[in-house]
């Protein structure tokens, strides 16, 4: 392939060979990045947002660069703040002695207009996000102002009880956006990836491994349990006197969080527990934590208000007597747009459900077009950046689940002595999808494969490389059977799977040693490539792993330390959702590289390009 230096119209591109010349040829074209597409010819467009000029960006790595400037922004607010997370924790550290609740309360005191607006996933039992506590705290904080301040929805999933809202955004005063990987939300707070897990001031969940099982148990507390009534034991009349009893009890309740929150003493709600366990830090260490966020100012903000005002009109609004329930009101688009005050080229992207869609038509039929297809912006997105890559791509991502087709375990072989030692009730899960559990579809891994092919069959050697950091095993216990089946995904999707990544790479290079010991001409490998491609079967496996490493780069981040003299060592758990290519383009947001995140009908997920 003929290397170019690219221009700032981006409108030369590259082949590596046609059928009618040996050589290979530069071609003029229009390097089109930004994702545009319709339900049909003459329609609207279904992508969530056309690209905007005159943006300024800047860009965090990790969550104490982040808050930094979010807790600048928040001293600033003057009209409105919206929040919106898979995860949301009232006491979140922002910051060495503050949490979201502190820094949130004294904004709205400092100006007395200010309205925040906050809309965490509402998750299932089975997943404990401390939603509910979140809306608690901030309700009681609107009785100890005395005035409606606080406004918290809890979004459901829009595609199904199996998938979540999972978009991560910050918006204050509908000038200034903050979007990408990090949530609001315990073990956040990091930059240099200590394991000291009382280091920085952090305090109870705040001092997060999810990897390792807590031993430090502290009486816990949890106003739901002092008014929950059991219905079937009380006559009509007994349930009147229980409610006005209940009711007692619920404003007990009320004042009891205002007191601990404003002391600063712990309080961690635990759904029907009674009891929180933290870890020791004497011992044990924390999980570090990786993550990238950006600022924007300008108009690519508007899509941002835009996104946030549509899902949250999207649920019902409500007027809850309840004192821990805030109040819904229902949120305009303002009527002036932002101004432009950068250079940066910006286009808001989306994952979402049809069902998602048409719920925001129906609230917001003049905003929200009724909607003829989910949305997968990023999905496409991906798929025009590394087409169009020319020297690199960098991948950092909590997941790369991809398409792999056939895995390397057969279902009927037997487990390895690891995988039975695990327990027996995870030996299915140990090395294999269990029969219903369906096989990844997203084509990522096709398509870098297909790059990569590009550089390997170039007439002009042009390095091109493909680097992704991944963490070392999904966040959780590598007992529970959801991360040993996520850690079998990944491994497939790169590695071990029949059109694994790394085995893409090996057949192609299988393909280009046939040509070369054929001596087949140069202008006749088009015509022979998908015919070898047909016959190589597992031929490519003569290729040894080692050589992909021309092409890929794989990693994973760890640290150690010593605490009281014992050695520990933990990963740094890579929670990014980054793509970089040639230094030019960056796509950043929530979606992680597997089907939940990228086919559009399952999680929603939110990115910027």
């Amino acid at each position: 392939m003929v290397s170019l230096k690219l221009d700032d119209g981006m409108n030369r591109c590259s082949v590596y060979f046609d059928d009618k010349s040996e050589e290979s040829y530069t071609a003029t074209a229009t390097h089109n990045h930004w994702v545009h597409y319709t339900s049909g010819p003459e329609r609207q467009s279904e992508n969530f947002a056309e690209y905007t000029e005159g943006n300024v960006v800047q860009a965090f790595l990790g969550g104490k660069e982040y808050f930094s400037a979010l807790l600048a922004a928040f001293k600033q607010a003057k009209k409105c703040i919206f929040i919106t997370g898979w995860q949301v924790n009232w006491d979140a550290q922002l910051a060495e002695g503050i949490r979201l609740v502190d820094t949130l309360l004294e904004s709205v005191q400092t100006t007395s207009g200010l309205q925040v607006y906050i809309m965490p996933w509402e998750n299932p039992a089975q997943v404990e996000t401390y939603a509910a506590a979140t809306e608690r705290v901030f309700a009681a904080m609107n009785t100890h102002l005395g005035r409606q301040a606080f406004y918290v929805q809890r979004a459901g999933s829009k595609s199904g009880v199996m998938f979540s809202h999972h978009q991560k955004c910050v918006i204050v005063d509908e000038k200034l956006a903050f979007v990408g990987g990090i949530d609001l939300a315990y073990g956040r707070y990091d930059d240099h990836y200590g394991l000291q897990a009382n280091a920085d001031g952090r305090q109870g969940i705040n001092m997060y491994n999810s990897c390792i099982p807590p031993i430090v148990h502290r009486p816990g507390y949890d106003p739901m349990n002092e008014y929950v009534i059991p219905v079937g034991k009380y006559s009509q009349e007994q349930l009147q006197g229980e409610i006005k009893r209940a009711e007692k009890r619920q404003t007990d309740s009320v004042q009891h969080i205002i007191d601990t929150v404003l002391k600063h003493e712990l309080w961690q709600s635990q759904g029907s527990s009674k009891d929180s366990v933290y870890l020791d830090p004497t011992i044990q260490p924390r999980m570090p934590w990786q993550d990238y966020q950006v600022q924007i100012e300008g108009p690519a903000v508007d899509d941002l208000v835009r996104n946030f005002v549509l899902r949250w009109n999207s649920y019902s609004h409500r007027w809850p007597d309840n004192p821990l329930q805030t109040r819904v009101p229902e949120l305009d688009i303002p009527a002036v747009p932002s101004i432009k005050k950068g250079s940066c080229q910006i286009q808001l992207l989306r994952s979402a459900s049809l069902s998602m869609r048409l719920d925001e038509h129906k609230n917001m039929p003049e905003i929200a077009p009724k909607a003829r297809l989910k949305q997968d912006d990023i999905l496409r997105s991906l798929h025009l950046l590394i087409s169009k890559a020319e020297h690199y791509i960098y991948i950092e991502n909590q997941f790369f689940v991809s398409a792999f087709e056939k895995s390397s375990i057969g279902e009927n072989e037997p487990l390895s002595p690891v995988a039975k030692s695990i327990t027996p009730t995870l030996s299915a899960w140990a090395t294999r999808l269990l029969p219903d559990d369906e096989m990844p579809q997203n084509p990522v891994a096709e398509w870098l494969g297909d790059r990569i092919k590009r550089a390997i069959f170039s007439h002009v050697a042009q390095p091109f490389h493909v680097y992704i950091v991944l963490p070392v095993y999904p966040e959780g216990r590598l007992d529970d059977p959801a991360i040993v089946a996520q850690i079998h995904l990944t491994r497939q999707s790169l590695v071990f799977g029949s059109h694994s990544l790394l085995n893409r790479i090996r057949r192609s290079l299988w393909v280009k040693q046939q040509l070369e010991v054929q001596a087949v001409p140069r202008k006749e490998w088009s015509r022979k490539i998908e015919k070898l491609e047909e016959l190589c079967g597992t031929e490519y496996t003569s290729i040894p792993l080692e050589v992909c490493d021309q092409y890929v780069t794989l990693l994973n981040l760890r640290d150690h330390d010593e605490l009281n003299g014992m050695a520990v060592t933990e990963q740094i758990y890579v929670h990014s959702k980054l793509t970089i290519v040639d230094d030019r383009y960056v796509l950043v947001g929530s979606a992680n590289i597997n089907d939940r995140s990228l086919l559009g009908d399952r999680d929603s997920e939110l990115a910027v390009l």
